[in-house]
């Protein structure tokens, strides 16, 4: 994963972006997740780390799910009356691009 991040943003964006101090919570979670694995706790070391995902990209999320609702079948399954509305509260529509 942090091979994937460093090919495609650079290495110095790289630790730029998980050295900044926004996004410092989520980087400490995800590194300790990895670490609880490495010494054979996978269970928390991966729920720890998908937090820590979350806290690191949740800018990203809008995005991603404004892709998503363009695929033909994905997209009509999120724009389902009830499911619509949970994604709407955790990705709203009218969030600016991260970028």
């Amino acid at each position: 994963f942090l091979s994937g991040v460093a090919l495609t943003i650079g290495p110095s964006a790289t630790l730029k972006f998980f050295t900044s101090a926004r996004n410092a919570k989520g980087a400490l979670l995800f590194g300790f997740g990895f670490f609880l694995v490495v010494i054979k706790w996978p269970l928390f070391g991966f729920l720890i780390q998908s937090y820590g995902f979350l806290l690191l990209f949740r800018g990203f999320l809008p995005t991603v799910v404004m892709f998503l609702r363009q695929l033909p079948v994905v997209g009509t399954a999120l724009n389902m009356p009830g499911v619509k509305t949970v994604i709407n509260k955790i990705a709203p529509a009218s969030t600016p691009l991260p970028v």
